[in-house]
């Protein structure tokens, strides 16, 4: 008995939260705001090879529908890539390189948690990602390709809008970067 009290308050404390929270919502990104982003970072290793490897991304989003407190987005992102190695010790110096370049859905969830001009989101991306790979150290077998794989995302990130519709974002996650900063542009915001 004593279980279910304490399970009925958790869930009474959480619905509280949530309505009390949905007064405070209307931050830079609600329904029908337009977000166009610009970001630039370490991009995901998809190779395994340490070191930094730039990546830069452009994402469109609209927002759709109202989700409790806050607002779901639906959008696009585009992506490029570029991981290079060489081995110096290896003749005039071995050197391959990948390029990445990634077309994928987006979809995330934002919040403002009742701070002026502030967004944080969590989301995920799906799409493909066209490989290219280029081998100069084996001249007879030609080993390079292109292939398609797909990709699948997860990140969260909050962005701060300086100016109604100018904000600087930073986000995480496996996306096409590990860790993005960037311009966000906000059309038909508050």
């Amino acid at each position: 008995m004593k279980n279910i009290f304490s399970k009925i308050s958790y869930i009474s404390i959480i619905i509280s939260l949530l309505a009390s929270s949905s007064v405070l919502a209307d931050g830079p990104v609600v329904k029908g705001t337009n977000v166009l982003g610009f970001g630039l970072g370490m991009a995901n290793r998809y190779y395994g090879y340490s070191g930094f490897s730039p990546g830069v991304k452009i994402n469109y989003e609209v927002a759709l529908w109202q989700a409790g407190p806050g607002v779901v987005t639906l959008g696009g992102t585009f992506g490029y890539t570029f991981q290079s190695y060489r081995n110096y010790i290896i003749g005039n110096g071995y050197n391959y390189s990948w390029h990445n370049f990634i077309i994928a859905a987006r979809s995330a969830w934002h919040h403002n948690w009742g701070v002026d001009k502030l967004d944080t989101y969590a989301g995920v991306s799906a799409g493909v990602r066209f490989n290219i790979y280029n081998d100069d150290g084996d001249p007879i077998n030609n080993p390079n390709y292109n292939t398609v794989y797909p990709h699948f995302g997860g990140f969260v990130g909050a962005c701060y809008y300086f100016k109604p519709a100018i904000g600087v974002f930073g986000e995480v996650g496996y996306d096409i970067n590990f860790v993005t900063i960037g311009l966000n542009l906000n059309f038909g915001g508050r």
